[in-house]
């Protein structure tokens, strides 16, 4: 793990009680990572990720009907006097010449790419890591190439990676019971993934990531009382933990002193936002930089909630069979029986009116019995975004009516059961463990391009969006602004 930098003792605000220092440990990680860190495997999912998020993040052009007030929002709020003229301005993708300062840019990629529930998810953490740690990345590369220093495209990759394992391990802290206390992972950890992806493109030292970090404590945010509504927050949370980090690193610069031992203190972080019993803070710190958390992060094939896509992938599957004979219609199933974990029914499977009949596109996305119906009776394809032009099919409602769903104490982490039962008095039952993208069951590399090519291809034109797997499979030979402008 690499050495704390400019601090010793109790310079950092650690106490001589305190067993594990872990902020000062992660803000040293983040302000001495080194290029030569970056391993073929690295290298290899940070292009994986990247060509993802780009992806998901112009889709919303298309297919995200909150695009357009976010974009107006944030124009009126930056201001007339900041143009493509002005200097160090910064790309929204695919929305032409860059015309926003870098905390707008990247509040608005980090939203746009969360907007369909389709970027990349790391389950240990019941977070999308990417969302945040690769848009503060490329906003803060295309500022300091504006500027004439222009990082490599090494350090882009590190500072990407080193901001998806602050974010992920995190996460893995925080634990699926943080959702119980009423905070989105995505957002309360992105912050300070987003500030170690800045640390790591600005150098700074470990003194000043830590005031970062400790600032940051006081805008961790991210309510989940969205899904009351299916409302928008949740779109905006990867935005706004972005744009505060970037706040939260220029007040450091300055001087600013924060809060110190902010993820491990009495009121830190780690008590606050999780009453996850179980927080290991040797967990959260041991092996960095030498083991990398975050390459266990999965692509999502289908924009639903994770907790929904072993449920998606089975349906579609008893789709496929049926399909080669008849196809599927509500009138010849019976019921459908859907089993899963008591934290996963909470989101998913909670037989609520806006779960069972749902009305709006996020409500969808965290309804199992919509997408078990769906898939059911038009199966389930990659980068698909057609499910949610479905929404008043009268066949899915008649078909949510039957399903029922239960709680499996037995049961973890995505693992999904189904039976079904059907009206010729045939039955089948399945399970499946891991949804697919996860390393037990791998997203291969040409289910990554056809999900990408989907998204893309709309926005962008089959040949620019070629174009653009091409730059970065080739990665390491782009310079930030040829990216950015390839982007735009």
């Amino acid at each position: 793990m690499a050495q704390p930098n400019g601090t010793n003792g109790h310079a950092n605000g650690t106490k001589p009680s305190d067993p594990i220092p872990a902020t000062h440990l992660l803000a040293s990680f983040a302000a001495n990572a080194q290029t030569s860190q970056l391993t073929p495997a690295l290298r290899t999912k940070v292009k994986e990720v990247l060509l993802d998020f780009i992806g998901v993040t112009v889709g919303a052009l298309t297919h995200a009907d909150s695009t357009l007030p976010i974009l107006t929002a944030i124009t009126a709020l930056q201001g007339p006097t900041v143009t493509k003229a002005s200097p160090g301005v910064c790309t929204v993708l695919a929305h032409g010449e860059p015309r926003f300062l870098k905390q707008y840019a990247g509040l608005l990629n980090a939203a746009l790419g969360h907007s369909l529930d389709f970027d990349d998810t790391y389950a240990p953490g019941t977070l999308h890591a990417g969302v945040t740690s690769i848009s503060a990345a490329l906003a803060e590369a295309e500022s300091l190439a504006n500027e004439g220093r222009a990082p490599s495209a090494d350090e882009v990759m590190l500072a990407i990676s080193v901001a998806y394992e602050v974010t992920c391990r995190l996460g893995r802290e925080l634990g699926y019971e943080a959702y119980s206390r009423g905070f989105h992972n995505t957002s309360t950890a992105g912050i300070f993934g987003s500030i170690a992806a800045l640390a790591v493109l600005r150098h700074l030292d470990t003194r000043t990531v830590e005031m970062a970090f400790g600032l940051a404590g006081s805008k961790a945010a991210g309510s989940m009382q969205y899904l009351d509504n299916g409302s928008w927050n949740k779109r905006l949370h990867p935005g706004f933990a972005v744009h505060d980090a970037f706040m939260c690193v220029a007040l450091a610069e300055a001087g600013v002193v924060g809060a110190s031992r902010i993820l491990e203190g009495t009121s830190g972080f780690l008590k606050a936002y999780t009453p996850n019993e179980n927080v290991d803070l040797g967990r959260l710190v041991r092996g960095l930089g030498e083991k990398w958390e975050w390459l266990g992060s999965s692509l999502k094939p289908y924009p639903a909630c994770r907790m929904t896509h072993a449920f998606i992938e089975l349906s579609g599957n008893l789709q496929a069979a049926r399909a080669k004979s008849s196809g599927v219609s509500p009138d010849e199933i019976e019921s459908v029986g859907l089993r899963m974990s008591p934290a996963n029914y909470i989101l998913v499977g909670d037989p609520t009116p806006n779960k069972r009949h749902p009305t709006n596109v996020i409500d969808a996305q965290f309804s199992a019995y919509f997408q078990v119906a769906h898939s059911l009776l038009y199966g389930a394809k990659t980068g698909d975004m057609s499910p949610y032009s479905r929404l008043e099919d009268p066949a899915i409602h008649q078909l949510t009516d039957k399903i029922s769903a239960q709680t499996d104490k037995s049961m973890s982490g995505f693992g999904a059961k189904m039976s079904v039962q059907w009206r010729d008095g045939q039955s089948d039952s399945k399970e499946q463990q891991f949804p697919l993208g996860e390393t037990q069951h791998p997203f291969t590399r040409d289910k990554v391009e056809e999900k990408f090519m989907a998204l893309a291809v709309p926005v962008y034109g089959e040949a620019k969006s070629s174009q653009i797997v091409q730059a970065v499979d080739s990665l390491e030979e782009m310079s930030i602004l040829q990216l950015s402008k390839l982007l735009r």
